[in-house]
């Protein structure tokens, strides 16, 4: 969203697999793991800040202006920013809010 791909497949289907095989996720590997769990942990608008940050980099690498590897440095950093103006309790205004200002501070 809001672009979605016309994909030459059929949706996935639950009901038609017969199991599901998880490993245990290479942290390192994927790093924004932890700033995942940290947001949620942290709760009130992190999770707000981490999810805008993640979007605006992740368009930005599409577009060419940072690396693969800079989307986990430009996530960690507008979090670690946010933590100052952290709202523990906050209202769907102040949410979209916290949206908008990470989504502006990853373009920094």
């Amino acid at each position: 969203w809001p672009h979605r791909l016309n994909m030459p497949y059929e949706p996935l289907d639950f009901a038609k697999m017969s199991t599901m095989t998880f490993s245990k996720p290479d942290r390192e590997k994927y790093p924004s793991l932890d700033l995942s769990f940290a947001a949620g942990r942290t709760g009130g608008t992190m999770t707000a800040a981490l999810n805008a940050a993640n979007e605006q980099a992740n368009e930005m690498f599409r577009e060419g202006k940072i690396g693969f590897m800079e989307i986990f440095q430009v996530i960690e950093g507008t979090m670690e920013a946010h933590k100052k103006d952290l709202n523990m309790a906050p209202s769907l205004d102040e949410i979209v809010a916290v949206d908008e200002w990470a989504r502006k501070k990853t373009l920094e």
